[in-house]
């Protein structure tokens, strides 16, 4: 019983010498410390003292904390300085590059504002030119007249005297002899007509003012030949012009139905005369403002068509 107190006696001393013990700091853990706080060498951080025999108070004083942060701000700065001098050459290449793209913008902008006015000339010029070629090919035609309705058992021997006799019906008081052809034969129709359509005659008369004879007669009868009555007779122009007359086709539909003659000139464009005072359309939305302005019932929003009678054929001067 004796000797088991004296045991615990002791392991009990020794464990309080353990715990009394002063821990004395390595130089491991001196280095440790000093690199932990920043500094890049422990020889300048500590004091020239052999690390074995310093105690905490000795080396953990204010001078070695001002060394550490100083070190530790002078490498932060250091490292700043470096990358703002990077930032700005980067800054500087940017801000070259970019007034260069700019630069090139402008350049690229300037030409493509003339471009565009070249563009706007050319246009001009090929309107021009477009317009100047569709009359000189009205003007090749200007003796020809197209007829639609001709049947297709009239064979092409036997369209000559039919023609002649077509003539004579619409001018009974020119001689044979002024009633010339120099030419007639049958044309191609569009596809999109039925087979039982006919196709259309085109024939030259020899003197233009016959054949504006025939076509004003053909306009003014209101009884046409019982033989010819199906036949209508037009003129021949370009494919050119009639796209641009069907743009007036409102226009010139609203000038039929209330009796207004007009006529077309070059380019094209409708030539009236009302009270007295010959007018000028130009372009569709003229003619629209102009009807609008006549206050004839013509409504081009809602497309509402006037309740007037629809008037013979001698009003037709397309």
């Amino acid at each position: 019983m004796a000797n088991a107190k004296t045991k615990k006696s002791a392991a009990k001393a020794e464990k309080m010498s353990f715990f009394g013990q002063k821990l004395q700091p390595t130089s491991e853990t001196i280095r440790g410390a000093a690199a932990q706080d920043g500094a890049e060498d422990s020889d300048t951080t500590m004091p020239h003292t052999d690390p074995e025999t310093l105690q905490p108070a000795e080396y953990l004083t204010k001078g070695f904390f001002e060394k550490a942060i100083e070190g530790m701000a002078t490498k932060l700065i250091t490292t700043w300085q470096t990358t703002a001098e990077q930032i700005k050459r980067e800054v500087r290449d940017l801000s070259i590059r970019t007034t260069s793209v700019e630069q090139h913008c402008t350049d690229l902008s300037s030409a493509q504002e003339d471009l565009s006015q070249q563009l706007k000339a050319l246009q001009c010029q090929m309107e021009h030119v477009e317009a100047r070629v569709a009359d000189q090919e009205d003007r090749a035609r200007r003796n020809n007249l197209r007829l639609r309705g001709v049947p297709e058992t009239v064979l092409m021997d036997d369209l000559p005297i039919y023609v002649q006799g077509l003539l004579r019906a619409y001018a009974p008081d020119i001689p044979t002899d002024m009633l010339l052809v120099d030419r007639v034969h049958r044309v191609p129709k569009p596809k999109q007509l039925p087979d039982s359509v006919p196709r259309d005659v085109l024939l030259r008369v020899h003197f233009y003012h016959i054949k504006e004879l025939i076509l004003r007669t053909h306009r003014s009868r209101a009884d046409p030949h019982e033989d010819y009555s199906t036949i209508r007779i037009m003129a021949d122009i370009s494919a050119a012009t009639l796209r641009c007359r069907r743009e007036f086709l409102h226009t010139t539909t609203e000038l039929r139905t209330h009796g207004i003659r007009y006529r077309w000139g070059f380019p094209t464009k409708i030539i009236l005369t009302r009270n007295g005072k010959t007018v000028q359309i130009s372009t569709p939305e003229e003619g629209k403002k102009l009807l609008a302005s006549w206050g004839l019932d013509h409504n081009p929003t809602t497309g509402t068509r006037s309740n007037s009678p629809r008037p013979s054929r001698n009003m037709n001067t397309d």
